[in-house]
């Protein structure tokens, strides 16, 4: 019998249900009102959330502890703030990196009026002190990221970042293999749309796939225009 991979699914339909009249918000992990026992921090990676955002809102987060944080837009464009302006706009086939010191307020607003915008916001746990804030922002096209993991972050010649952060696009049945910068990192793979089956797991949509004691992983798309992202994550500092 094959050894399978240590791991552990985390269901969309067990996510996190926070909303109001401006807001809708699922969350993989424990994270704001939403608490679950079973749902705690992997590593350092401790929030991802799937939000949509009424038009001419405004949300704050507080930063408790010196945090990047990946703003990956799915509708439109989001307007992000942290220590008043000046503010910046992220928009579909971008993504941008916000390092926040502790204590730090993330603004994010709708800048439509009456539109709709959903985008993904993850949080990982920075290391050592973080004195200032730092933004790192990314490009992309579809023929970018089709039918191969583009890695997005850390960019050649950026500031370093404790992560990796790839994003790819398959037709079904295509498959692909991702490779560990280090043994003693960990994975957590996110299928944004589409099925895939990533180390003889399931993941239908908004599934997540923790891994860790494995040195390369190998997945394949269920169906078409599957869209997928896979995070690697170095231990934490302490």
């Amino acid at each position: 019998m094959i050894a399978q991979t240590p791991g552990k699914i985390f269901l969309a339909d067990e996510r996190g249900l926070a909303e109001s009249d401006r807001f809708r918000r699922y969350s993989t992990f424990s994270f704001g009102p939403w608490a679950h026992p079973h749902k705690g921090p992997f590593g350092r990676l401790y929030g991802l959330n799937e939000e949509t955002l009424a038009g001419g809102h405004a949300l704050d987060f507080t930063v408790v502890e010196a945090s990047h944080i990946v703003i990956i837009p799915i509708t439109g464009t989001v307007t992000l703030g942290s220590f008043g302006p000046p503010e910046t706009t992220v928009s579909v086939e971008e993504t941008t990196v916000l390092t926040l010191p502790a204590g730090s307020t993330l603004h994010v607003r709708n800048p439509y009026d009456t539109e709709l915008v959903s985008f993904l916001h993850i949080w990982l746990l920075a290391d050592a002190p973080v004195a200032s804030s730092n933004e790192e922002r990314r490009s992309f096209s579809p023929e970018a990221i089709k039918s191969q993991l583009a890695r997005l972050f850390p960019t050649a010649g950026a500031v370093s970042l404790p992560f990796t952060l790839s994003l790819g696009r398959f037709a079904g049945r295509q498959e692909a293999v991702y490779r560990l910068e280090s043994p003693a990192n960990s994975l957590f793979v996110f299928a944004l749309a589409g099925a895939f089956e990533v180390e003889s797991r399931l993941l239908h949509e908004k599934d997540g796939l923790a891994l860790w004691n494995v040195a390369e992983i190998e997945l394949e798309a269920l169906s078409n225009d599957a869209l997928i992202i896979v995070l690697e994550l170095a231990p934490r500092s302490t």
